[in-house]
């Protein structure tokens, strides 16, 4: 534990407050830790905020918020309801972060309190002016742009905002409910608004957009709301504008056509009564191949597959996007396809949907086999409270996949709600009245998927990181920890003919693994692992501070390579006796980490080497090693899931989005990184110099695919390489908001992931056996 003392704080008490912290688990690429303060002193300390400097990035927090970040400068906040230490008592909070091996805790630790510091000689007072820039049926999406009128910059600012909706997403920000009201905090720069200047910020939203009742409060100062009606942007459902045949214009429409193989013919009109000239193309002709006849749509399935038709009518511009689904020529519908597929992460926000719509011949297409999204939050005030309907949030992304073309994933993430540790989940998972409510939300997400995909697939990733913790800190099998599984059969999910599971972990997941089965059999399942996750047994030396995938940086190759396989075969073998495979799982999921490399680690971009995250050629090849394990052991295919989609600057690849240009370099700031996951994948040639150019040249591994001249790396696709490793799938994403971003109008990437997805699908990697 080590003890800081505080530099300032200034309240009337008889002793000074002490602040603590302890590394409460260190794993190498990460790390949870805990911060005490210590009320020594007479009096009630309201408000409090704390601010420190720290060379990790937190990448989590309970029992507080992170108001603000600026470099390696952290302002924390209370969670609301610690707003006091109480005289003579103390208050925690925890969080998790990377990388590891922390031996410093935070510097210039700073507690202040309202009473602690002068008030500002001049008033601060901001306008805010909210503009709706999407709608759909029981949603819309809006910025907020906060302008400084005041007479002094603003500066950590906090923003309460009434409003008679329910948030469900926000960027360049956070938010938390108090209420009736939320409470708005920025990220980033937008922390500091210098006089005239704003903060942009925005949101997604459950609930009808009205364009009065909204509030603002500015914590010390004053604020004023004005509300702009914007510009949005139609969203297929009742009163599309584009009917197909046996439609009405009030009725809901068609979002899934199934086609047996061979020629079908669809009529088209418009709701208006009119003559439309119609356009349509689709999302992956490959599969099914589209054209106009008069006022028909001629479509010929050419495969089993998946597909998106675009129809847009050129007399009143409007559109409508219909899913294609190929059925096998026996009537069954597809799985997977038969190559390596691909997917990304994707809300249902306008800008998202908005972007798959985009449907273009060649590299400009917005095309993937699947798009994945989080169901979490917890049992209580989670995902299935974020809409005006119990649910709702499900029940759009599998519809409005479907008229995209693509397989829904879910990653049901709710055995934490706010934060997560092994101590949260652990606490969560024997409480009784937590489990009862997890069962009931798990029970509402299945009858979800039954009723809106009945015949169809749907994909659910399970409980990241839970059963990791528990192998790296447990210190005993999962069927050695006790867990309320009990709570299954007092709300009724369990009862009657279904199996009797003991009320410990291996229990637990067993039971959620048969609850799936028999409530949605056409659910494709499995559970996420850790690289991490590190039960006693399996690496024979001393596990990197860097982890396990940075082992042959210390030793030869070979040796390396045969450490990380016998790790990987040790931390499955703590899942597979945890239940992870019962009642018919379909696969296996691993991450790499929900950041980009040089967003986790700011040096990272200038001296890769010396970072944990900023992979090498040979690295990936390890990971791959690693997955080759995990298949190996576990009999189950292999779902990558969350890879970061940062590039490695200086890519050559040809830019369809400018005229004869290149992709221009990510500037390492926040939804801007570095990381060098697709460039692996995908496969590219980049230009680098000294200690990048040596990092990125590295060859250990002989990879055929490897090769550098002068100043330009090349990096062969390894998609190839994946697939032969086990992999079904990848499906990219940031894992965090701060994180580059792939999708959206515009995305932050610049369009270069979607680009390499369009021409790796343009012939894509056949799966071993098909």
């Amino acid at each position: 534990m080590i003890r800081l003392a505080t530099l300032a704080l200034a309240v009337s008490a008889s002793a000074a407050p002490v602040i603590e912290y302890s590394t409460t688990s260190d794993w190498g690429s990460g790390f949870n830790g805990q911060i005490t303060i210590r009320n020594q002193g007479g009096e009630n300390i309201p408000g409090w905020t704390l601010e420190f400097e720290f060379d990790r990035d937190i990448t989590s927090i309970w029992d507080a918020r992170i108001a603000s970040r600026t470099g390696n400068k952290y302002v924390i906040r209370s969670a609301g309801w610690n707003d006091t230490i109480e005289a003579g008592r103390s208050l925690a909070f925890g969080f998790g972060g990377a990388p590891g091996g922390v031996t410093e805790g935070p510097r210039n630790m700073r507690l202040t309190a309202p009473g602690s510091v002068t008030p500002p000689a001049e008033s601060t007072s901001a306008s805010l002016a909210l503009r709706l820039t999407s709608r759909w049926t029981d949603g819309f999406s809006a910025t907020l742009t906060l302008t400084n009128t005041g007479p002094q910059t603003l500066k950590d600012w906090t923003l309460t905002l009434g409003i008679d909706a329910t948030l469900t997403g926000f960027w360049n920000g956070a938010y938390r409910r108090e209420g009736s009201s939320y409470i708005i905090t920025p990220a980033g720069e937008s922390s500091s608004v210098p006089v005239g200047g704003s903060a942009v910020m925005g949101f997604t939203a459950s609930g009808e957009w009205r364009e009065s009742g909204v509030t603002c409060q500015l914590a010390g100062g004053a604020c004023s709301a004005t509300v702009q009606a914007g510009t949005v942007n139609p969203a297929p459902g009742p009163g599309s504008p584009i009917l197909m045949e046996g439609e009405s214009a009030s009725g809901p429409v068609t979002t899934l056509l199934p086609l047996a193989q061979g020629v079908t013919t669809v009529k088209l009109r418009k709701a208006s009564g009119e003559a439309g000239i119609f356009r349509v193309i689709s999302s992956n002709p490959a599969v099914v191949t589209a054209a106009v006849e008069d006022q028909s749509v001629r479509l010929t399935a050419l495969a089993p597959g998946r597909a998106s038709l675009r129809v847009d009518d050129s007399v009143s511009g409007a559109s409508r996007w219909i899913g294609l689904r190929v059925n096998g020529s026996d009537g069954s519908p597809p799985g997977l396809p038969p190559y390596l597929s691909i997917g990304s992460v994707s809300e249902d926000s306008a800008a998202h949907l908005n972007f798959w719509r985009a449907i273009e011949p060649g590299a400009r297409n917005k095309r993937v086999d699947a798009r994945y999204i989080y169901l979490n939050g917890g049992p209580l005030y989670g995902w299935d409270t974020w809409s005006n309907e119990p649910g709702g949030r499900a029940i759009h992304y599998i519809r409005n996949s479907r008229s995209l073309g693509m397989v829904p994933f879910f990653v049901f993430y709710n055995i934490p709600d706010g934060g997560e540790s092994y101590e949260t989940d652990l606490a969560h998972v024997q409480s009784a009245s937590y489990m009862a409510g997890y069962f009931r939300n798990l029970k509402l997400f299945l009858d979800i998927v039954r009723q809106e995909s009945p015949d169809d697939m749907v994909g659910i990733i399970l409980e990241p990181d839970f059963l990791g913790y528990l192998a790296q800190n447990a210190g005993r099998s999962a069927a050695e920890i006790p867990a309320a599984t009990q709570a299954a059969y007092d709300t009724g999910v369990l009862g009657g003919s279904d199996p009797a599971f003991p009320s410990n972990v291996q229990g637990l997941v067993r039971a959620i693994n048969y609850i799936i089965t028999r409530d949605s059999p056409r659910a494709w399942f499995g559970w996420q692992m850790n690289l991490w996750a590190s039960p006693a047994g399996g690496y024979t030396m001393p596990i990197p501070g860097k982890g396990v995938i940075r082992a042959t940086d210390f030793t030869g190759y070979e040796l390396g390579r045969d450490a990380i396989a016998r790790e990987a075969a040790a931390i499955t073998q703590y899942y597979l006796d945890a239940g992870i495979t019962s009642y018919g799982a379909n696969f296996v999921s691993l991450d790499k980490y929900g950041l980009d490399a040089a967003g986790i680690e700011p040096q990272a971009a200038a001296d890769p080497a010396a970072s944990t995250w900023f992979w090498n050629s040979d690295h990936w090849n390890n990971y791959l090693t690693f997955v080759q394990a995990v298949r190996e052991t576990a009999g189950l295919p292999i779902v990558l899931w969350q890879l970061p989609v940062g590039r490695i600057n200086a890519s050559r690849e040809s830019n369809p989005y400018s005229a004869g240009g290149r992709f221009p370099d990510l500037p390492n700031t926040i939804q801007r990184y570095e990381d060098s996951a697709p460039s692996f994948f995908f496969g590219d040639t980049f230009g680098a110099t000294g200690a990048r150019l040596d990092h990125f040249s590295a060859n250990r591994a002989a990879d055929p695919g490897l090769s550098f001249l002068s100043d330009e790396v090349t990096w062969s696709e390894h998609m190839t390489a994946a697939a032969r490793a086990g992999v079904v799938c990848i499906l990219f994403g940031p894992g965090v908001g701060v994180s580059t971003s792939n999708v959206g109008l515009p995305p932050s990437d610049d369009f270069w992931w979607i680009t390499k997805a369009q021409r790796y699908l343009s012939l894509p990697v056949p799966l071993p056996g098909k």
